[in-house]
């Protein structure tokens, strides 16, 4: 992994399969398939076991180590640490919906990300208590824009989102579109953080919150195990902000 920049690994359940799906199930540990069990839904337990092995696998790749060597426990507030490591550990973040999964990893600084699924008619007053807007939040995208900024920045922050923290405000960056200065938004006082928004498939939102802007690579695990022969699908290269470029898989794969 470049240390100079932060790399986020994505994918979508779905175009992984079942197959796939009960072959990342193998690098998770006991409790991680307990947990997946007692999910209802066949979506929700591939979800599940998609993300925390993409996990593993950002993480692995990083380290340089087997994935399903990788211990993790509960730290302060409930985030989640590695295990039996001697230090200089890179941050993680993981997010999970039903359709779309991704986690962050950074060397550089801490790290939060965030993804949500547009859905229709969403209640703008769920961000009063956490987002400090001068205007009325309007529209869906807008809705999840604000609301997966707020995660994420909580995410880095190393705390669950709380209506006690201070209500934030996303103050757009002059260097960049897409890139957020995040400020305190009662006082204006600057928080030390910026959100970058991603790119993600059609009907999710991705956000992705630091210490300070880096260059994003963009790594779609579905490519990666793409079965040998198969149409390929063009890279992630639409993010037109000028923080994300795409990952090679070969990058991935062979190093």
């Amino acid at each position: 992994m470049r240390r100079s920049g932060l790399e986020v690994w994505t994918a979508q359940p779905a175009l992984l399969g079942a197959q796939a799906c009960e072959q990342l199930a193998r690098l998770l540990d006991a409790q991680e398939r307990v947990r997946a069990a007692r999910l209802r839904f066949e979506a929700d337990r591939c979800a599940f076991i998609t993300a925390h092995a993409l996990r593993r696998l950002a993480l692995a790749h990083a380290l340089a180590v087997d994935p399903a060597d990788l211990r993790f426990g509960t730290g302060p507030h409930g985030r989640p640490v590695l295990l039996d490591t001697d230090g200089g550990l890179p941050s993680f973040s993981m997010t999970r919906t039903r359709g779309f999964v991704a986690c962050a990893v950074h060397e550089g600084g801490v790290v939060g990300i965030d993804a949500e699924c547009l859905r229709d008619g969403p209640d703008s007053s769920l961000l009063e208590p956490f987002v400090a807007s001068a205007e009325p939040v309007q529209g869906q995208l807008e809705f999840y824009r604000q609301w997966t900024a707020l995660e994420a920045f909580w995410k880095a922050r190393g705390l669950g989102l709380s209506a006690a923290h201070p209500r934030i405000a996303l103050r757009p960056s002059p260097d960049a579109s897409g890139l957020f200065d995040v400020v305190y938004g009662d006082s204006q006082r600057e928080a030390g953080m910026v959100v970058m928004r991603l790119p993600a498939p059609d009907g999710y939102v991705l956000s992705l919150a630091c210490e300070e802007p880096v260059s994003v690579r963009l790594v779609e695990f579905e490519r990666l195990a793409a079965e040998p022969g198969a149409q390929q699908q063009p890279p992630l290269s639409m993010c037109k902000d000028g923080h994300c470029e795409p990952a090679a898989a070969s990058n991935i794969v062979g190093s």
